[in-house]
C-alpha cells in the first residue's frame, strides 16, 4: 500500500509540475512575443506624413514638423531672410540703446519663427553657394538688393 501512495503522490506531483511548466512556458512565450511585438510596434510607428511615395521617411518634413512642434509656426525662407536683413541693417544704423533693445526683442521673435531655416544643410562649399544664391534671390525679389 505504501508504494501505491508514493506512486500516486509522485504521479500527482508530476502531473501538476508538468501542467504548471506548460502554462509558464506559454506565458513566457506570450510575454516574449508581446514584448517583441511592442518593441517592433514602437520602432515601426511613424506618422504617415513623414513617409514619401517610395515608402522612405522624408527627413526634411519630419525635421520641420519637430521644429514646428517645439517653436511654433515657421515662416517662409525668403520672409526670414528679408526680416533678418532688415534687423541687421537696423542694428548697424542705430546708436540708441533703447532702440537696440527693441530691435533685439524683435530679433528673438524672428528667430523663433525661422528655426527651420537654420536646420538646412550648409556644410559643403556647394551647399553654402546654393544657400548664398537663394538668399540673394530672396533679397532681389523683395527689392532690397
Amino acid at each position: 500500500m505504501r508504494p501505491v501512495i508514493i506512486l500516486s503522490i509522485a504521479s500527482v506531483f508530476f502531473a501538476i509540475s508538468s501542467c504548471c511548466y506548460c502554462g509558464n512556458k506559454d506565458a513566457e512565450t506570450a510575454g516574449h512575443d508581446s514584448l517583441h511585438h511592442d518593441t517592433l510596434t514602437q520602432e515601426v510607428l511613424l506618422d504617415s506624413n513623414y513617409i514619401d511615395t517610395g515608402g522612405y521617411v522624408n527627413d526634411t518634413l519630419a525635421n520641420q514638423n519637430e521644429i514646428e512642434a517645439k517653436y511654433g509656426v515657421q515662416w517662409d525662407f525668403c520672409d526670414c531672410v528679408v526680416k533678418n536683413d532688415s534687423i541687421e541693417k537696423a542694428i548697424m544704423n542705430t546708436e540708441d540703446e533703447a532702440q537696440i533693445d527693441l530691435i533685439l526683442i524683435r530679433m528673438d521673435e524672428v528667430d523663433q519663427h525661422c528655426k527651420a531655416m537654420l536646420a538646412q544643410p550648409n556644410v559643403t562649399p556647394e551647399q553654402r553657394d546654393k544657400h548664398a544664391r537663394k538668399v540673394r534671390k530672396c533679397l532681389k525679389e523683395a527689392g532690397v538688393l
